[in-house]
């Protein structure tokens, strides 16, 4: 059955900065002329030294209407929040970051082989690195997506390559497929970055054990646990 997960909270704050942004920039360009956009969106056709806040504000600025960035800032709560709850604010806002730079660094990168007048905009590179990384997470199980379609992880990067891809043909940009894969690369790499790096050993208690209870495992387990209720039930 589907679960629709909390508002945790570094994703409360993500989407209220999102929401806040969007709603600014419609008032201050439809209302006082003010095109924030040229300012904070990333433009990979003119580099210099406005380009490197460039590489993480333009995730501000979202051009693909109301609609759409409501959609996407659902689909981001159905991934970002599981994640924060599983491992913690720090990781989170890490992934957040690494999503980010990974689409703009991939933008720039393209841009400088092929380069088109294209301002890169829209906080959609989180979302597909939420996703990689949650591929990268779930390892050879399986999910439900959106609680309906069961799916393995090669899967559901499958999935996510093809969705890259239909926004390619349909807009035929070439830099927002390069920075919808370079998000995608990031948010699965730092995934395997943040599994293999060491972690600090917990203070031994006098007198006590080293021991630590870990939450969840796999299904089959003991105390009647089955793998089916361990299986997300967010995706």
């Amino acid at each position: 059955m589907f679960s629709a997960p909390p508002l945790t909270p570094v994703f409360k704050k993500l989407i209220i900065t999102l929401f806040t942004a969007f709603v600014l920039e419609l008032l201050l360009q439809n209302f006082a002329g003010v095109h924030v956009g040229r300012l904070l969106a990333l433009d990979s056709a003119r580099l210099g030294p406005a380009t490197l806040p460039q590489l993480f504000t333009y995730v501000l600025i979202d051009d693909s209407g109301a609609v759409l960035m409501l959609i996407n800032l659902v689909f981001m709560w159905l991934i970002m929040s599981p994640f924060e709850q599983a491992f913690g604010k720090r990781h989170t806002l890490e992934l957040i970051a690494a999503g980010t730079l990974g689409g703009s660094l991939a933008t720039v990168l393209v841009a400088l082989l092929a380069p088109i007048d294209y301002p890169l905009t829209g906080s959609f590179t989180i979302a597909y690195a939420g996703m990689a990384a949650m591929t990268q997470v779930m390892g050879g199980r399986s999910m439900l997506f959106f609680g309906v379609l069961p799916m393995t992880s090669r899967q559901l990067l499958l999935v996510l390559v093809g969705l890259a891809l239909l926004r390619f043909i349909e807009t035929k940009n070439h830099l927002i497929l390069a920075a919808s894969l370079g998000s995608m690369l990031a948010g699965g790499g730092y995934v395997r970055y943040m599994s293999r790096r060491p972690r600090p050993s917990p203070p031994k208690r006098p007198g006590g054990s080293r021991l630590r209870v870990l939450r969840g495992g796999g299904g089959g387990g003991g105390g009647g646990g089955n793998g089916d209720s361990d299986r997300p039930k967010w995706l």
